[in-house]
């Protein structure tokens, strides 16, 4: 006969208690998923332990409870050790459950293994809880229900865990959210259990039982059973809500503090003008700081784009910007690069944008970054830069080089690229060393430049110097230099920072003007020509260490250069090179003059100029020669000026500037002496010419000049005689006859007298000047030509000064300039009608001159000619040379005076003459 299976039924208040505690402990899962994500470190592996093993309990309790509340009509009891672990099973189960939902992702494969563990896990509590029943009967499955049960367990599993998942947040799920997902997740998973147990039926067995270990439940053990689980999961639900409370408090002072360090960071980013930003170029998503949204000038409205973002790239930087952002967002590498914005008002920004690539969760790439608003430091750094090339400028104009050098070791700190030029360094080789700089002093001046140095390093003081410097090419330079000393807060002395300035050209213009005066004097001396040039030479020597000049002269008769001065070069080459013709390929020298400008030969020994020449330069070892015309006023060739090296040079624009200084020096001495030449010549010719006029004159007052002598001469006879008469008498008058011979011997002076002023007038000889009474000269002149006065009937009539003083003049000059005007005086009016009359007057003027006028009544002068009358060969008589009156003036302006005419009123002119009282009246 067939066994017959056992019927057995529910306990509905244990079902719904079942139930109950299911829900419960979803809720409890829910709300300890929150804490164990919320969690790090141990306290993480503490709330996940603690959480399992609550979350474990209610799971277990839930499925025993409801292993209860189904009802056999056998006794059934329950073997302990099996129960337990059942509860191990369930627990473990939930450490699945919270790993898995604790997580900050979870992806599906992640959930479906998690739900296979986690329903593997509760398929094994519950089946290890039926096999701790022991009862008189055989427990048969049926494998489709189990199988059932088991994917139940994992799909509600599924469910759970997704549901547990998205509520886990603490702020998420406080209200009817959370505790909807735990009645849905409570009711969800009884269904596996109560799955399970319709898989299983019962029959009756003879076999006895073992009852170890086992144990009967009573309605008190089950009600201690949900006793206990209620208070295990209440105690985990008040531990949360206290941990959440505490976490909650927490946060908000993390929360305010965020807060506060996100006011503190949007202002320090106004301050600095630096926005943040945030974009993921997978979807194009940017995010925007407050300042950053400030310095692209969008409203907070807008969303940004890359594209508004290159709207505003300015057109110049467009290509740019685009290149940088494809680049980025096809590799995912960091980016920093600077460029411009155009906004809307037309001004223009730099922005310096600096981004970080990342990866997030799901391995797309995002960058994070900052752009800052570089404008103001921008335009900072241009006007540093311009500043900086204005004193670089104003250090080239000025010669002036700044510098920093350290006491320790002596290195230089700083060295301005001025500096560098000064002293002939290459800045791409960067500073040079101390000894380096040591070796550019002059060796005759680096004593006194070091022990300068070491003073003002021993007392920490400034110094100022001046010294010189010699280039690797042979330059000197003159250098002054200023240093300050600096000290560390100790007093200790570390550094100084100074300048040098190139006053080379301030030294030679200082040597040249003295020269120049030294020149002046003697050209004005009247030293020689040769001893003049000779200085010349020697002052360039001076001035240009290692240089061989010289001077030669233009010989305009044979168009050839003459040795002028060379007192350093060898006398066999200027033999050589003395009569050297001009031309187009003669040297150096030669060929300047030929072209009336400079011409610099670096080599002789590969210039083609010196082709005729090359063999006795180079037996003398001169390898350069610089040659310049000297030029006159009016641009006529003088001579040349050259200087010789004996090494392959080239002139820097310093020497083209002391050559020119030089050539002009002896252009003054060579066209002053050929000036004075001239001037001499000049001078001889118009004192011929003069004395030409004065034999001329004295030749048409011939009659006069015998009448004036005759006269003395019949006086002398006249009183020989009465002489005579005295001494024959009975008695001789002795008295009368001395009166007599008195009288003979006055009459004889006079005549001697008036030879001796026609002896000087004929006298040909150099001007000589003397302190002389015009005065006198002035009487002399009317006694000379009182025979033509008298001739034509002229009264002469003088007002002459009684305080007039002596001046220093040329008595035969002044004798004829004053003959002349009397004589063209008594020529206007010897054919004028009505009273003919000669005034001539002498004045002393207060401004230390004296003015001579002779005033006659002629016919006056001619319309519109006052000043032509004093034109060379103008002249208004018929039979006149047009000399006088020009050679007067002459004579006057040589004197330091003038000579002027004017017209009388109402007829006749005047001609006046001023003279300077000084005794040093001009040669």
């Amino acid at each position: 006969m067939a066994a017959v299976n056992l019927i057995g039924s529910y306990n509905y208040a244990l079902v719904a208690l079942s139930v109950l505690i299911a829900m419960f402990a979803s809720y409890a899962a829910l709300d300890l998923a929150g804490r164990v994500t919320a969690a790090g470190g141990w306290t993480r592996a503490l709330w996940l332990l603690g959480g399992a093993g609550a979350m474990g309990t209610g799971i277990w309790s839930m499925h025993y409870i409801g292993m209860l509340a189904f009802i056999l009509p056998i006794p059934v009891a329950y073997h302990w050790p099996t129960v337990l672990l059942s509860l191990i099973a369930a627990i473990l189960a939930s450490v699945v459950a919270l790993g898995v939902v604790s997580r900050q992702t979870m992806g599906w494969f992640r959930a479906l293994a998690g739900s296979v563990l986690m329903g593997a896990g509760i398929a094994g509590m519950h089946y290890i809880g039926m096999a701790a029943m022991r009862l008189p009967a055989i427990c048969q499955f049926k494998s489709v229900l189990v199988v059932l049960s088991v994917v139940f367990a994992v799909l509600i599993s599924l469910a759970a865990l997704w549901i547990t998942f998205h509520f886990r947040d603490e702020k998420t799920g406080i209200g009817w959210e959370k505790l909807t997902g735990a009645v849905v997740m409570g009711a969800a998973i009884p269904v596996m259990h109560y799955t399970g147990m319709a898989a299983a039926s019962f029959t009756p067995s003879g076999m006895p039982m073992d009852l170890s270990h086992a144990v009967s439940i009573s309605t008190l053990g089950t009600g201690g059973i949900a006793a206990v689980t209620f208070i295990v999961l209440g105690l985990a639900l008040l531990t949360s809500w206290v941990d959440r409370r505490f976490a909650a408090q927490t946060l908000g002072l993390q929360e305010e503090k965020l807060q506060q360090s996100e006011a503190y960071l949007a202002e320090a980013q106004r301050l600095s003008h630096t926005g943040s930003f945030g974009w993921k170029p997978s979807t194009g998503e940017i995010i925007w700081s407050e300042e950053t949204f400030r310095i692209f000038q969008y409203d907070r409205s807008t969303k940004p784009t890359v594209e508004l973002v290159l709207q505003r790239v300015h057109p110049e930087d467009a290509v740019l910007g685009k290149q940088i952002i494809e680049r980025a967002s096809r590799d995912g590498r960091d980016f920093d690069f600077e460029h411009r914005l155009l906004m809307p008002d037309g001004s223009v920004k730099y922005v310096h944008v600096v981004a970080h690539a990342l990866n997030d969760v799901s391995g797309s790439v995002e960058f994070v970054g900052a752009v800052m608003d570089v404008t103001a430091a921008k335009r900072a750094e241009e006007a540093l830069r311009r500043s900086e090339s204005y004193v670089a400028e104003a250090q080239r104009l000025t010669h002036t080089g700044s510098w920093a050098w350290q006491v320790a070791g002596r290195d230089a700190l700083h060295l301005s690229e001025e500096w560098y030029r000064l002293y002939g360094f290459d800045p791409e080789k960067g500073p040079p060393a101390w000894e380096e700089r040591l070796q550019r002093v002059h060796p005759e001046d680096r004593a006194k430049w070091q022990g300068v140095i070491e003073r003002a390093i021993g007392e920490k003081s400034d110094y100022d110097v001046e010294f010189r410097i010699l280039l690797p090419d042979g330059t000197v330079k003159y250098i002054h230099t200023v240093g300050h000393p600096v000290l560390n807060a100790s007093g200790d002395l570390v550094e100084f920072v100074g300048s040098s300035t190139d006053i080379t050209e301030q030294k030679r213009a200082e040597v040249l003007l003295a020269s120049e005066n030294r020149l002046l004097e003697m050209i004005a001396k009247g030293d020689s020509r040769v001893l003049i040039l000779d200085t010349i030479c020697r002052l360039v020597e001076e001035l240009a260490s290692g240089s061989l000049p010289s001077i030669l002269l233009v010989d305009p008769s044979a168009n050839r250069l003459r040795h002028g001065a060379a007192p350093s070069l060898p006398s066999p080459y200027n033999e050589a090179v003395d009569g050297v013709a001009i031309g187009p390929s003669a040297g150096s020298c030669g060929t300047a003059a030929y072209r009336a400008e400079p011409v610099i030969v670096s080599d002789i020994n590969t210039d083609p100029l010196w082709a005729d020449y090359r063999d006795v330069a180079l037996a003398h070892g001169l390898r350069a020669c610089w040659s310049t015309p000297i030029l006159s006023s009016a641009g006529k060739v003088l001579g040349t000026f050259a200087i010789y090296y004996r090494e392959p040079r080239s002139p820097t624009a310093l020497d083209h500037s002391f050559i020119k200084q030089i050539v002009h020096l002896a252009s003054i001495a060579v066209e002053r002496k050929q000036a004075e030449e001239a001037l001499e010549a000049l001078r001889q010719a118009q004192a011929d010419l003069a004395r030409i006029t004065r034999v001329t004159t004295m030749g048409e007052l011939t009659a006069s000049l015998a009448h004036e002598v005759n006269q003395p001469i019949a006086a002398a006879n006249t009183n020989a005689n009465t002489c005579l008469r005295w001494l024959a008498g009975d008695t001789p008058n002795i008295e009368e006859a001395r009166a007599a011979a008195m009288r003979i011997v006055k009459d004889g002076k006079r005549a001697a007298e008036i030879i001796t002023r026609v002896r000087q007038l004929f006298k040909k000889g150099t001007s000589q000047r003397e302190l002389v009474d015009v005065n006198e000269i002035i009487r002399e002149m009317i006694v000379l030509l009182r025979g033509e006065t008298t001739r034509y009937k002229i009264l002469v009539g003088t007002d002459l000064a009684v305080d007039l003083p002596q001046v220093m003049a040329d008595g035969v000059q002044l004798q004829q300039v004053m003959m002349n005007l009397m004589i063209n005086a008594i020529e206007a009016m010897k054919d004028a009608l009505g009273t003919r009359e000669l005034a001539i007057r002498s004045q002393r003027m207060q401004n230390e001159e004296m003015v001579v006028s002779v005033t006659d009544s002629g016919a006056g002068l001619p319309p519109q000619q006052t000043e032509q009358i004093f034109n060379a060969f103008f002249t208004t008589k018929p039979h006149g040379t047009g000399m006088g009156l020009r050679i007067s003036r002459s004579i006057i302006e040589s004197h330091g005076g003038r000579l002027w005419a004017a017209d009388n009123t109402p007829r006749g002119a005047s001609f006046c003459f001023s003279l300077p009282t000084k005794a040093e009246a001009h040669e």
